[in-house]
């Protein structure tokens, strides 16, 4: 008994001091939770109070709260308007805006095709290429417009040290001239599918450009 007493002293001693106010300083110095709880009763302090175990949320509830913190950050909300079909009606709208023509896309006639092979090979060959490859081919059923990719590989020779900035100007002109030679009435029949090829005839190394880069 004496040495209970004298925890107990201890302890309200303790508890007096401004520096071991609280249940867990005790625990920390040691204390049985006996000596403690005495100590607690006997002081008038607030025990510390064990955390409730939160309750377990299930699924359905996770994902609702989900589904509204996303649909607040997005500002969407339950009544909005599905505008879903008006949507989709514009951008059909507007591509069709865009294409006038898409509506009157006819399959190219060989005579156009002969016509078109026939221009592009005179302009190549007047400025001093030789063609390896010119094929005019039609683009995939429901193109936008009536064009044709074409397939265009050249070799020129060289007339500077610097092959490679010599055919790089070659791939601009063949370009241009391609472009012309494909120009009908105002209308170029090139698509954006076209593809220029140019040799080095030293080391048969080629360089590839489509319509799309200058």
């Amino acid at each position: 008994m004496r040495i209970v007493s004298a925890l107990l002293l201890t302890a309200a001693i303790l508890i007096s001091c401004n520096a071991f106010a609280t249940e867990g300083d005790l625990k920390y110095l040691g204390f049985s939770q006996e000596v403690i709880d005495e100590a607690v009763s006997i002081s008038g302090m607030t025990p510390v109070k064990q955390a409730q175990p939160a309750a377990e949320t299930d699924e359905e509830t996770l994902v609702q709260e989900q589904l509204y913190e996303l649909g607040r950050t997005r500002s969407l909300s339950a009544s909005l308007q599905d505008r879903s079909e008006v949507i989709r009606d514009e951008v059909l709208s507007y591509w069709e805006q865009m294409s006038p023509d898409a509506t009157q896309a006819e399959p190219l006639s060989d005579e156009l095709k002969a016509s078109l092979t026939a221009n592009i090979r005179a302009g190549l060959e007047s400025n001093g290429y030789r063609i390896s490859q010119l094929d005019l081919l039609d683009l995939p059923e429901g193109s936008l417009h009536n064009k044709l990719r074409v397939v265009v590989r050249v070799a020129k020779e060289l007339r500077t040290r610097n092959s490679y900035q010599e055919i790089q100007g070659n791939l601009a002109e063949v370009r241009q001239i391609c472009t012309a030679a494909a120009t009908i009435d105002g209308y170029n029949y090139l698509s954006e599918l076209t593809t220029f090829v140019a040799e080095n005839p030293k080391n048969n190394y080629y360089y590839e450009k489509t319509i799309l880069k200058p």
